[in-house]
Formats: structure tokens, C-alpha cells, sequence
């Protein structure tokens, strides 16, 4: 006995897979079509090659600004105003820095990127769990709209890179190099606000906003769910650079 047919006209043909957006898509979509590139993302997440290509900038950038900045300029000021260093320790410290500047910042920059990364799309799955306009995102989708986003920031990249390339940075640190914050502009006495008014950059703004249209487009979460996921990045990223701030 033959197999009956599935449906009354046979076997239906199943309709192809959405294809996800390729790396190069992203990176233009991020700056010409960001609804349709989050839309997109939405029926095929992808974040693996966005994540790749900004780490391997930021490593390169690592690279660059660790061979050219002055590590006694950027470390004896403020080892010099901490109580809890003595005078005798301070040389022994910025030599050792002069040494292992580039593993260390390499380490830190690639390691804390991919921890920031996945911790907040952690944030950004658990809000969408409870606010997603139709069925919760997963995982997949929450990891899509923190990465790609941040492709925004690779003109960013590149430019710090070049000013570290051609001229003298002295003791400055990556964000602090580049014209596109108003902490570059705005001098205060405080550390802290100092630190809180590089964190007004350009590329930090245009991230935050492709941040809610992918919270909205790519994870389909409501207005008030969306809010929630910026909030969340803009106390972890700014939160975490003004405590750090010495």
C-alpha cells in the first residue's frame, strides 16, 4: 500500500529560510538602512562575524595606541595622588607597565568586550522574555542586537588609530585621543565627570540609538522594553568607566 499524500494537492514545496544579512550588509546597514538590516535580523540572527570584526579592530587599536603612548605620562599623575602608593613604589610600578603595556591592554580590551557583550545580551534576553510585542526572542536575537550595533564605532576605531599612528598622544588613553566627545573639549577638575563627559561621544550616542531601533526591530520588544535595554548599557558602559576613573 502506497503512502498517502501529505496534503490533498501532494507533497508542498517549503519555503526557503531567510537568509541572514552578511558581515558587509551589516556594516552598511548599520549606517543607511538600520531598520531594514534589524528587520532582517529579526527572521536570521547573526552577531559571530560582527563580534570577530570588532574585536580584531579593537585589537589592533590596542596595538597601536600600547606602541605610542607614554606610560609614565599616562600613570605617574595619578599614582602620584593615591595615598595608598608609596613614593618609593611608583617607578617600579610604571616600569612594569612600560614592559607588559601590550599584553595587559590586549588582554583587558578583548576580554572585558566579550564579557560586556554576552553579559548584556543576557540583560537584553531577560527583558524581552517579559516585554516582546509576540513571541519572547532568543538568545540568538538579544546577542544580534547588542553586537551589530557596535559596528557603528569602527570610523571611531579607525580614526584613533590613525591620530596614534602619525602624531604624539602623550599619556592619553584611546577615548580620549579623538575630537568626537565633549569631555575632548570640556576640561573639569573632578576625575569622574571628567570621565563621564568623554562618555557624550558621537559614536557612543549613534550606537545607543541603533540599540533601541534593534531592541524594537530585532528582539519585536515594546516601546517601554526597549527603554529598559538602553538604560541597561548606559549604566553598564558608562557606569563602569566613571567608577573606574582615577
Amino acid at each position: 500500500m502506497s503512502d498517502l499524500p501529505t496534503s490533498l494537492y501532494g507533497d508542498q514545496p517549503q519555503a526557503p529560510r531567510p537568509q541572514a544579512p552578511g558581515l558587509l550588509d551589516q556594516i552598511v546597514g548599520v549606517f543607511t538602512n538600520p531598520v531594514e538590516l534589524f528587520q532582517r535580523l529579526n527572521k536570521a540572527p547573526s552577531w559571530g562575524w560582527a563580534l570577530g570584526v570588532i574585536l580584531i579592530a579593537a585589537l589592533i587599536l590596542t596595538v597601536i595606541w600600547g606602541l605610542k603612548v607614554d606610560v609614565d605620562e599616562m600613570l605617574r599623575p595619578a599614582l602620584e595622588k593615591n595615598p595608598q602608593v608609596a613614593s618609593s613604589q611608583i617607578d617600579l610600578i610604571v616600569g612594569f607597565y612600560k614592559k607588559f603595556i601590550i599584553p595587559l591592554s590586549v588582554f583587558t580590551t578583548l576580554f572585558f568586550t566579550a564579557v560586556f557583550t554576552f553579559l548584556t545580551a543576557l540583560f537584553y534576553w531577560l527583558v524581552g522574555k517579559s516585554t516582546a510585542e509576540g513571541t519572547p526572542p532568543s538568545y540568538r536575537h538579544a546577542l544580534s542586537a547588542v553586537v551589530v550595533p557596535s559596528l557603528v564605532r569602527l570610523p571611531s576605531m579607525l580614526l584613533v588609530g590613525l591620530i596614534c599612528l602619525v602624531g604624539s598622544i602623550g599619556g592619553l588613553t584611546p577615548e580620549k585621543i579623538a575630537p568626537t566627545s565633549v569631555g575632548y573639549f570640556v576640561k573639569v577638575e573632578s576625575v569622574k565627570v571628567h570621565a563621564f563627559l568623554y562618555c557624550l561621544d558621537l559614536f557612543f550616542i549613534a550606537e545607543v540609538v541603533l540599540l533601541f531601533l534593534a531592541a524594537r526591530h530585532t528582539m519585536r520588544l515594546k516601546a517601554n522594553g526597549a527603554v529598559v535595554c538602553v538604560l541597561i548599557t548606559l549604566v553598564l558602559g558608562i557606569g563602569l568607566r566613571v567608577l573606574g576613573a582615577k
